[in-house]
């Protein structure tokens, strides 16, 4: 079924220096998806150094020991390397792509920059100024603002809750010293997973980590992470937008939980296509939004599932009290025989089609290694998403799906805003 006949689990290779070496090959590519994935994200700082993973993340690119920021970016160039990265709350990704004879060089210049960086004074400062402008354009994205302050009210006072980029404060107030601190507690070879796929020359893969990775430095001690409290919270922001931006969110599941697959199967018939409940009632029938969605996070603590909706000021309850009629009938009757089935199918399908990427099968191959250590194969998301019942659904609902969890986030303009936002169920 769906190809798990040929399905090869990935190579797994714990080199000596404690790096990890996640090699899935795929004979018909003519390229090489290359991710370094280091485990740690802003969860990982404190208050006082928060947003340090995504400095780090940018001050890399700035130069090593033997390289300049060109020569690191005319080396990856001349071989069609665009390199990249990206921060989240749990790690940090250094990630390109690149034709298979050329696979190395690439990594090589990752490794340099992550373990051999040079920090400049001049290059630190001017870093600290380029993230204190994408602060403020995320402040300026009332999109993403509206997300950014959720995560912050309904995980109130836990690591999980700071912003990826730290706030201004923090980036104002950073320290090079607390950055070089921080590169030393984690980023260490036993903190470290190396993902390809695609093809190429998997010993060559080993000996260039070999030679950027000759010690083996480990992690500092285990942190212990306090619980995912959630108490329902409303927070607004009055900003002169043209739109009331909503997010409107409760408790999810944690990535080691068989009912993500239910949630995300939940996801999909509530707000995740076209055909979903919100995106019919709140748009198509009253045109109340243009944009309507539903979303959910999972981490290894705990999650979330919420509801975004950009809409005007005035309209923000009625938005309100249609999702929370939505989200009670799925409470009551769950979905019916069609919606299920095909919320079922377009997970399916999602999951499968991004395997045909061999950038989404480094990505996935890495994460299932920090979270499971193991590898699941085509027949075992399909069993588990064949599984998923409607009574499932609504016991998940039920559970989640509880006024004691919910936590509503608004941006916009107060003064046409509700004087008081109901949520009643």
């Amino acid at each position: 079924m769906l190809g798990s006949e040929n399905f090869k689990p990935p190579q797994k290779i714990s080199l000596g220096n404690g790096i990890k070496i996640i090699a899935e090959e795929i004979p018909s590519s003519l390229s090489c998806s290359l991710s370094i994935w280091v485990n740690a994200g802003s969860m990982e700082e404190e208050v006082s150094n928060n947003g340090v993973s995504h400095f780090i993340e940018h001050i890399v690119f700035k130069g090593t020991k033997t390289r300049t920021a060109l020569d690191i970016a005319e080396q990856s160039e001349n071989v069609g390397a665009n390199l990249n990265a990206f921060t989240d709350r749990e790690h940090t990704c250094y990630h390109t792509g690149v034709l298979s004879d050329y696979a190395t060089i690439p990594l090589e210049l990752f490794l340099d920059m992550l373990f051999n960086p040079k920090i400049e004074k001049n290059d630190f400062e001017l870093e600290r100024q380029v993230i204190l402008e994408e602060i403020k354009m995320y402040e300026d994205t009332p999109e993403d603002l509206v997300q950014d302050l959720l995560y912050e009210v309904i995980w109130k006072g836990h690591p999980l809750g700071r912003p990826i980029t730290g706030t201004t404060d923090s980036i104002t107030n950073l320290k090079k010293d607390a950055v070089v601190k921080y590169m030393s507690d984690f980023y260490t070879a036993d903190n470290i997973i190396i993902s390809v796929a695609g093809k190429f020359n998997l010993d060559e893969i080993i000996k260039t980590t070999e030679k950027y990775i000759a010690e083996h430095r480990k992690k500092k001690a285990k942190k212990e992470f306090p619980p995912l409290v959630i108490t329902p919270d409303v927070f607004i922001k009055n900003k002169g937008t043209e739109q009331a931006h909503l997010s409107f969110a409760t408790k999810g599941v944690s990535v080691y939980e068989e009912e993500r697959y239910t949630l995300a199967v939940i996801d999909i018939a509530l707000g995740g296509g076209m055909s979903s409940r919100l995106f019919q009632e709140i748009r198509e029938k009253r045109g109340l939004a243009y944009a309507v969605s539903s979303y959910y996070h999972t981490n290894k603590l705990g999650g979330l599932f919420g509801v975004y909706a950009g809409t005007r000021p005035q309209d923000s309850n009625q938005v309100i009290d249609l999702i929370i009629k939505e989200i009670n009938s799925v409470k009551k009757d769950g979905l019916n025989f069609a919606e299920l089935e095909r919320a079922k199918m377009q997970l399916r399908t999602g999951l499968f089609l991004e395997l045909e990427s061999s950038k989404v099968r480094a990505f996935r191959n890495a994460l299932y290694e920090f979270y499971y250590e193991r590898f699941f194969t085509p027949e075992e998301i399909n069993q588990s998403i064949d599984s998923i019942t409607n009574e499932r659904i609504i016991k998940l609902t039920n559970e989640l799906f509880d006024p004691k969890y919910f936590t509503l986030t608004a941006v916009g303009p107060r003064q046409e805003m509700p004087k008081t936002f109901r949520i009643n169920f």
